[in-house]
Protein backbone atom coordinates (compact mmCIF):
# COMPACT_ATOMS: atom_id res chain seq x y z
CA UNK A 1 0.00 0.00 0.00
CA UNK A 2 1.52 3.55 -1.06
CA UNK A 3 0.77 6.26 0.70
CA UNK A 4 -0.77 9.73 -0.50
CA UNK A 5 2.87 11.27 0.23
CA UNK A 6 4.76 8.94 -0.62
CA UNK A 7 6.23 10.83 -3.89
CA UNK A 8 7.31 13.81 -1.39
CA UNK A 9 10.87 14.82 -1.72
CA UNK A 10 12.94 14.51 0.90
CA UNK A 11 13.47 17.16 4.13
CA UNK A 12 16.90 18.95 2.64
CA UNK A 13 15.27 19.42 -0.68
CA UNK A 14 12.31 20.64 1.03
CA UNK A 15 14.60 23.04 3.27
CA UNK A 16 16.21 24.08 -0.18
CA UNK A 17 12.79 24.94 -1.97
CA UNK A 18 11.84 27.07 1.04
CA UNK A 19 14.79 29.06 1.16
CA UNK A 20 15.30 29.62 -2.31
CA UNK A 21 11.66 31.12 -2.11
CA UNK A 22 11.66 35.15 -1.45
CA UNK A 23 8.68 34.73 -0.05
CA UNK A 24 9.82 33.55 2.89
CA UNK A 25 12.42 36.00 3.93
CA UNK A 26 10.60 37.06 6.24
CA UNK A 27 10.27 33.81 8.74
CA UNK A 28 13.48 32.02 7.49
CA UNK A 29 16.77 32.86 5.44
CA UNK A 30 19.82 31.57 4.28
CA UNK A 31 22.89 33.78 6.45
CA UNK A 32 25.06 35.79 3.64
CA UNK A 33 27.80 32.69 2.97
CA UNK A 34 25.63 30.29 2.45
CA UNK A 35 26.46 27.75 5.22
CA UNK A 36 23.99 27.68 7.48
CA UNK A 37 20.26 29.46 7.64
CA UNK A 38 18.32 31.18 10.65
CA UNK A 39 14.16 31.05 11.65
CA UNK A 40 13.48 34.88 12.01
CA UNK A 41 9.63 34.47 13.26
CA UNK A 42 8.70 31.29 14.30
CA UNK A 43 5.16 32.09 14.40
CA UNK A 44 5.04 33.49 10.76
CA UNK A 45 7.31 30.29 9.77
CA UNK A 46 4.21 28.06 11.43
CA UNK A 47 1.59 29.33 10.44
CA UNK A 48 2.06 30.80 6.65
CA UNK A 49 5.34 28.79 5.79
CA UNK A 50 5.30 25.44 6.60
CA UNK A 51 1.66 24.61 5.76
CA UNK A 52 2.58 25.24 1.94
CA UNK A 53 5.11 22.59 1.97
CA UNK A 54 4.50 20.00 5.15
CA UNK A 55 1.61 18.28 6.70
CA UNK A 56 2.30 19.31 9.82
CA UNK A 57 2.76 22.93 9.85
CA UNK A 58 4.57 22.75 13.75
CA UNK A 59 7.62 24.07 14.74
CA UNK A 60 8.39 21.71 16.63
CA UNK A 61 7.73 18.61 14.10
CA UNK A 62 10.04 20.57 11.74
CA UNK A 63 12.72 21.58 14.36
CA UNK A 64 12.72 17.18 14.82
CA UNK A 65 12.91 16.84 11.01
CA UNK A 66 15.77 19.57 11.50
CA UNK A 67 17.65 17.41 14.26
CA UNK A 68 17.11 14.14 12.30
CA UNK A 69 18.83 15.31 8.99
CA UNK A 70 21.80 16.23 11.32
CA UNK A 71 22.19 19.73 11.36
CA UNK A 72 23.76 21.33 13.85
CA UNK A 73 23.17 24.38 15.53
CA UNK A 74 25.39 27.44 15.96
CA UNK A 75 25.54 28.42 20.02
CA UNK A 76 27.97 31.30 19.94
CA UNK A 77 29.07 33.92 17.58
CA UNK A 78 27.63 35.89 14.53
CA UNK A 79 26.00 33.15 13.22
CA UNK A 80 24.59 32.40 16.74
CA UNK A 81 20.97 30.66 16.80
CA UNK A 82 21.89 29.57 13.03
CA UNK A 83 21.27 25.85 11.76
CA UNK A 84 24.00 24.15 9.32
CA UNK A 85 25.01 20.97 8.03
CA UNK A 86 28.32 20.06 6.22
CA UNK A 87 26.38 19.19 3.36
CA UNK A 88 23.57 21.14 3.27
CA UNK A 89 24.80 24.55 1.25
CA UNK A 90 23.06 27.17 -0.29
CA UNK A 91 23.26 27.15 -4.23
Amino acid sequence: KTSLFSKEPPFPQKLHQILANPDNQESIVWLPHGRAWKILDKKNLEEIVLPRYFRSSKVASFMRQVNNWGFGRVHFGSDQNAYYNEYFLRG
